[in-house]
């Protein structure tokens, strides 16, 4: 039990050490990635498409 004492201890200060970042900071970085999966994801459903109309053109 004192060993699961002692690493929630180390743990907390740990965490203290750790430099969080600010709220605009999160918000700016999360559009980030949100904007590069939609822009990313449309060129993965174009490519789709267009493999599919070549695949239905060598079939048909």
């Amino acid at each position: 039990m004192a060993n699961a004492k002692e690493f929630m201890i180390e743990c907390t200060k740990e965490l203290k050490k750790v430099h969080w970042p600010e709220k605009p900071t999160v918000m700016q970085t999360s559009l980030i990635v949100a904007v590069c999966t939609g822009i990313f994801a449309a060129y993965l459903y174009l490519v789709d498409l267009g493999l599919a109309q070549v695949f239905k053109a060598l079939i048909y």
